[in-house]
């Protein structure tokens, strides 16, 4: 079963040291820097077995809005995501949020499928089925699609 258990930016380089499942992340001064700042009350670590599967959390951009992160351990787990989904919906009625939104690695599809199970749609959907490409998004290079929870 996971455990979700206040985040702190140990955490997140614990997994990237360790081969985290997202292309392209390796611990470097920007990501201590980067880990470091999501430090917060709506940033939660996921622990299964006394092992750190993973780190996210929301950083409110501003009254209304927030951006969802994510790191995954390189390892598969078989654990029940619901209480992730859980914990996003009480951030989400906290913080009276009506969009929340991630910009996914287009060359992810783990992660894609993830957000698509805690109920994120691309952005343009249902008119743009598979989302707006964002070229060039991310440092390396690689395209992103942001995906959003709208609510009311």
């Amino acid at each position: 079963m996971i455990e979700l258990i206040p985040y702190k930016a140990e955490h997140a380089i614990e997994v990237i040291a360790n081969k985290a499942r997202q292309p392209c992340l390796d611990v470097s001064d920007i990501i201590e820097k980067w880990a470091k700042t999501k430090e917060g009350p709506t940033s939660k670590t996921g622990v299964q077995d006394g092992k750190i599967i993973g780190c996210g959390g929301l950083e409110i951009c501003w009254p209304g809005m927030a951006e969802g992160w994510i790191v995954l351990a390189s390892e598969k787990y078989d654990f029940n995501p619901k209480a992730i989904l859980r914990q996003l919906l009480e951030w989400i009625d906290e913080y009276k949020l009506i969009r929340v939104q991630v910009p996914l690695r287009a060359d992810f599809p783990a992660g894609i499928r993830f957000a698509e199970f805690l109920g994120f749609k691309p952005d343009g959907w249902p008119e743009v089925p598979k989302g707006v490409l964002m070229e060039n998004y991310h440092p390396d290079g690689t395209d992103a699609i942001m995906y959003a929870i709208i609510g009311d």
